[in-house]
């Protein structure tokens, strides 16, 4: 035996074994695909079997027996057009165009073979040409289009049928110019063992060649989806896995389902608003799949759930494959991923969406484990915060009470000794500011806990903030503490508390002289739109460290370079300030000031109409002198 005999061989094994290996699927699966791809082997396998046994019985040229061999032979062509319009769908006249030709060319076979065999030949040629050629093409085609495991896998359909197409056209030019007929021979064989093995890797490839095909999409899933296990909210991240899993397929989209232990439902995040919205355990074909703990593949979503038909059609949905999500023996949900025409390749699709599903189940139970780490780590710096909080808060009391009682017991000996001597006027004061202290940091500590129970109990009327900033640097310059205020001269009307506004400012201003360079005198900038003022509260001190800008506006948060200037402080004067400016509908934010320091900005809405402002008889609304309020904000 030559070895292009052997190759000739092994490629009409090869044709029959896949005629035989598609054979099963058919029967199991009924869908056109299916049968669409045993027509195409059954006919090549019919020829071929044909050929052998008329040459075995010494008939095969027997002009009829040649004719049903063309004609079986032409129907390769039809069933490459059928397959693209189930792969891809196309226009019906193409399909109806292709069966015309196949009828022409079946005519022709029977009426003019045993005659004139060139006519045929042609007719052939050009039948293989134009039909397979638009096959091959289409299947080119819609391999760019595709991703992932499909658009291998439809590369390889294209490189068969463009092989099949082209030894079938050479072996009839070598029909019509035997002065080629060795060369052309050599040529047809090879292009013909080389399309049965494309098409051995595109419709049939074996358990070993299908994990090769899937792996790079397995890999690409996980690189796209691993770093979502830090992602705080369920909500950002399923639709990311969502968007990785559609796109490993090349599907029109896929979902994720996931149980609730408590309940018997499948919860889902909504495309369009990112919402969670919940249906029963076994409702649609995903709960189908995740009640029966089994994958469901439904090649006609619609008709096999017509409750809701209208939805799976909206949602494009017309195959879908589900799946349940497990690990350790748990059903933790389901994946779905769905398409508006019938899978290429069922079985690797199957089998892609169990990976991704076991993937899909690492990064939930990869997600749990972080949240409950974050939950015990949340819990511990809780209750570090919180000892350092009493530390600091029975540091802070201390310190004024150890003032009001030492100034009270030597008032006390004074009088015991000399009732007639006058009063220590600076020893009173001493005791007035220590008292006026802890009257300070209980007031801290009350806010905080009614902010924690419900809120301040704001009671708003029209204010002239300009008024109320005007008012705060007197106040501070009467006391020998100036400010340099920049403000518009123009009023600034908003619906606020007066008394819990002039406590923010005074608040931030204190913060600027605690933690500014050299205790300097902080800056107040005032600027305002229509809509809203914008009070920036400025020092040139230590800042605030990039990581911890947000966490400042904590309770018990205080910053670390912020310890390192003082060891007072409870850390609730920027929650509180936090609190009051956003029950007044506005926003309070830190950044950095050019050149080093801490810049506070709160911005309140301002009403449309300025109106005037409520009469005040007395600054004084909370006990105590009007713009002293809480104790300093600790940066």
């Amino acid at each position: 035996m030559t070895a292009l005999e052997l190759i000739n061989l092994v490629t009409q094994l090869m044709f029959i074994g896949l005629f035989l290996a598609a054979l099963p699927r058919a029967v199991q699966v009924r869908s056109r695909a299916s049968l669409d791809t045993l027509l195409l082997f059954g006919s090549v396998a019919s020829v071929l079997l044909i050929a052998a046994g008329a040459r075995w019985l010494g008939i095969e040229s027997n002009p009829a027996l040649t004719a049903s061999i063309l004609v079986l032979l032409a129907l390769a062509p039809v069933a490459m057009v059928r397959l693209v319009d189930d792969f891809r769908g196309q226009p019906a006249w193409v399909t109806w165009a292709a069966y015309l030709g196949f009828v022409l060319v079946a005519v022709l076979s029977f009426t003019t073979l045993s005659t004139a065999e060139r006519p045929v030949e042609i007719a052939l040629i050009g039948f293989f040409g134009v039909v397979g050629g638009y096959a091959a093409l289409a299947f080119a085609a819609e391999s760019r289009r595709s991703r992932g495991i499909t658009r291998r896998r439809m590369a390889a359909v294209a490189l068969g049928a463009a092989l099949f197409v082209g030894a079938i056209v050479l072996l009839l030019l070598g029909a019509l110019v035997p002065s080629f007929g060795t060369l052309l021979d050599i040529v047809t064989q090879l292009a013909a063992l080389g399309s049965v093995l494309a098409f051995w890797l595109g419709f049939l490839p074996p358990a070993w060649v299908r994990r090769t095909l899937r792996e790079p999409e397995l890999r690409r899933f996980i690189d796209r989806s691993t770093h979502i296990a830090g992602v705080g909210d369920d909500r950002d991240a399923l639709p990311v896995m969502q968007a990785a899993v559609a796109d490993a397929f090349g599907a029109t989209g896929a979902s994720i389902g996931i149980a609730d232990p408590d309940r018997p439902v499948l919860r889902y995040v909504t495309a369009a608003t990112g919402d969670w919205i919940e249906y029963p355990a076994d409702g649609f074909i995903a709960g189908r799949a995740f009640t029966a703990n089994r994958s469901i593949v439904y090649l006609d979503a619609p008709g096999a759930d017509p409750e809701n038909a209208d939805t799976y059609r909206g949602a494009g949905a017309v195959t879908a494959l589900a799946t349940p999500i497990r690990r350790g023996g748990q059903r933790l949900g389901v994946l779905v991923v769905y398409a508006r025409r019938e899978p290429i390749f069922t079985e690797d699709d199957v089998t892609l969406l169990e990976l991704l599903a076991d993937q899909v189940g690492i990064l939930l139970e990869t997600r749990r484990l972080v949240r409950e780490v974050a939950a015990v780590s949340a819990r511990e710096e809780t209750a570090r915060m919180k000892e350092e909080f009493l530390a600091s808060a029975a540091h802070d009391l201390r310190s004024p009470l150890t003032v009001v009682l030492g100034q009270a017991e030597i008032l006390e000996r004074r009088v015991l000794r000399d009732p007639e001597r006058p009063v220590d006027a600076a020893g009173v004061s001493r005791m007035a500011r220590g008292a006026r202290r802890l009257r300070d940091l209980v007031n801290t500590l009350l806010d905080a806990q009614r902010l924690e129970h419900g809120g301040l109990g704001i009671a708003r009327h029209p204010v002239d903030l300009g008024e109320v900033l005007g008012e705060i640097d007197e106040h501070l310059r009467e006391e020998g503490r100036p400010i340099a205020l920049t403000a518009v001269d123009r009023p600034l009307v908003a619906l606020v508390d007066r008394a819990r506004i002039a406590q923010v400012v005074m608040n931030l201003v204190e913060n600027a002289r605690k933690y500014g360079a050299d205790g300097g005198e902080p800056a107040v900038e005032v600027t305002a739109d229509e809509r809203e003022v914008r009070v920036a509260v400025i020092d040139h001190g230590i800042g605030i460290p990039d990581g911890e800008r947000e966490r400042i506006f904590e309770r018990f948060y205080r910053a670390t370079n912020a310890q390192r200037v003082t060891d007072t402080g409870l850390g609730l004067g920027l929650y509180i300030c936090r609190r009051i400016v956003e029950e007044h509908g506005g926003t309070i934010r830190h950044e950095a000031t050019p050149g080093g320091g801490s810049t506070f900005v709160a911005t309140l809405p301002l009403i449309e109409q300025a109106a005037p402002a409520a009469p005040v008889d007395d600054l004084s609304v909370v006990p105590g002198p009007p713009f002293v309020g809480e104790a300093p904000a600790d940066a």
